[in-house]
């Protein structure tokens, strides 16, 4: 497993390096090639078809959790493949009936000038979304059989075929509408191979409509509904704050902030692969009532995500100025400080991450979705009068305290799940989080202490940053950060009532 975590993880890596290497060089060319007006309809697209893929209302993540807990039971996998199909088919109908009628009924005139292009956009983005949610059920597949290695293969495929069709459609001279439909086409071929690897290794697409069975049904949709609830918070959590810095700040600071969401983005990004691994090992060991070994693979996730989430805190405090000027000018190198307070939220994120998995296992979800709607509410009370009080780093500051305070929201929940105290469970926290410290600590004295020798400048993040990847390897290999002896005689196993 440790190898298999390795290998999933890297290559899922090497995806977003490669769509994140991909965006910087494809957005001028875009850009460049559809002009100012298609550019915007293209972008808008982008945004579009994340809120529309929210309309599976869980339904993807709820498979995978009950695919997870059945484990080899391949007679509830069926019962829960064929139910989780009707419902996704019964959404894709839905949509491909949007699609058509706003292909027979033009937008006014007031609205969108060039009616007809917007009409087309919608629908090709309708059409996409709605043959992508029955296929992502495969998705769930995979992830219930921790075949993470293929979706990383997959993400690669679908990454190299955007660059490298796009620019070539481009350069052909198609504009607006053949990029979209060749972006659908990858999108949707996408989701497909994920159905073609579980029918060429199972000769079966584990769907028979006499499997349906009504009262799973209602089990699916009831755990899909918080878990809609929940992803809903989290897609809302970033992408709507540009529209928030404008009304309470004003326009000119849209830009620094949406730089800064873009780097959050992409650092949030990483840590989901790194943890997202361990999600469907916590459900099944909590659906095979090995509660003891689910809250171990919970501290082992929670401990990779504390160590990323204050290492990208560090990366960002060293090269923040330089990679900002680099990327998009002098003039936002300013935006170095802030940006190190912004990482903080992937602290929280961590924490969530890592016990999100094990409540909706344990029939939690309807919890864990309020947390995440509990964090919205925080933020968004803290608004105005932080806008007020910091200007733009308001908002900043603003995340960062709702995201800890409902760390330890989310902590509290954990321990009354365990039945064990808040002061049984911070010791342990505290713990898995010191080897993470320490190395930040070490890391931060090493460069005070190359500045000290009058290191180049170029040479010292090079420096470091070869050693983090040197640790990171270590890291995989371990599948967590390697613990002294010291550490695991001060840190008691926290099991309490779960085994």
């Amino acid at each position: 497993m440790s190898n298999n975590y390795t290998r999933s993880t890297l290559i899922r890596l090497f995806a977003i390096g490669l769509n994140a290497m991909g965006a910087v060089l494809l957005l001028p060319i875009v850009l460049k090639s559809l002009g100012g007006n298609d550019f915007g309809l293209w972008s808008m697209a982008n945004a579009i078809t994340g809120y529309l893929l929210l309309l599976d209302f869980g339904i993807a993540f709820a498979c995978t959790r009950y695919l997870a807990i059945h484990g080899d039971d391949k007679v509830g996998w069926r019962k829960t493949l064929s139910s989780a199909m009707l419902m996704s088919l019964l959404l894709t109908a839905i949509l491909l009936l949007a699609a058509l009628l706003i292909q027979v009924t033009p937008i006014p005139q007031l609205i969108a000038p060039s009616n007809q292009v917007l009409n087309n956009v919608i629908t090709i983005l309708l059409v996409e979304v709605a043959l992508s949610i029955p296929l992502r059920l495969y998705q769930s597949i995979l992830r219930a059989e921790v075949r993470y290695l293929e979706i990383g293969w997959f993400e690669t495929v679908r990454i190299c075929l955007r660059l490298l069709g796009i620019p070539l459609i481009l350069w052909l001279g198609g504009g607006l509408i053949p990029v979209l439909l060749y972006s659908t086409a990858v999108n949707v071929l996408f989701f497909a191979l994920m159905l073609a690897s579980v029918y060429w290794r199972d000769k079966t697409v584990y769907v028979h409509w006499q499997a349906v069975d009504w009262q799973h049904l209602k089990a699916l949709f009831s755990f899909s509904k918080y878990t809609a609830l929940n992803q809903t918070a989290d897609f809302f959590k970033y992408r709507t704050d540009n529209l928030l810095v404008g009304v309470l700040i004003g326009i000119h600071a849209v830009a620094p902030y949406a730089i800064m969401i873009v780097i959050i983005d992409m650092l949030t990004q990483i840590l989901m692969r790194f943890q997202g691994y361990w999600d469907t090992i916590i459900m099944r060991h909590a659906g095979e009532q090995r509660l003891a070994s689910a809250l171990d693979t919970v501290f082992v996730s929670l401990q990779i995500g504390l160590s990323l989430a204050l290492l990208a805190t560090f990366n960002t405090w060293l090269l923040g100025a330089t990679f900002l000027t680099w990327w998009v000018g002098q003039q936002y190198a300013s935006l170095a400080f802030p940006l190190s307070i912004f990482t903080l939220t992937l602290v929280g994120l961590a924490v969530q991450l890592a016990t999100s998995p094990y409540f909706n296992a344990v029939s939690k979800q309807k919890t864990n979705a309020w947390l995440a709607v509990a964090e919205m509410g925080i933020k968004l009370l803290l608004l105005l009068p932080f806008s007020h009080l910091f200007a733009a780093n308001g908002i900043i500051f603003a995340s960062v305290l709702a995201a800890l305070l409902t760390t330890l929201l989310r902590l509290n929940t954990l321990a009354n799940t365990v039945s064990v105290s808040m002061r049984q469970l911070l010791p342990i926290i505290a713990c898995k989080a010191l080897p993470a410290v320490l190395l930040v600590t070490w890391l931060w004295g090493l460069v005070f202490l190359l500045k000290l020798a009058g290191i180049n400048h170029w040479l010292l993040p090079a420096i470091i940053l070869t050693l983090e990847a040197l640790l990171l390897l270590l890291i995989l290999k371990k599948w967590h950060l390697p613990s002294h002896p010291l550490i695991f005689t001060i840190c008691p196993k926290l099991h309490g009532n779960a085994n």
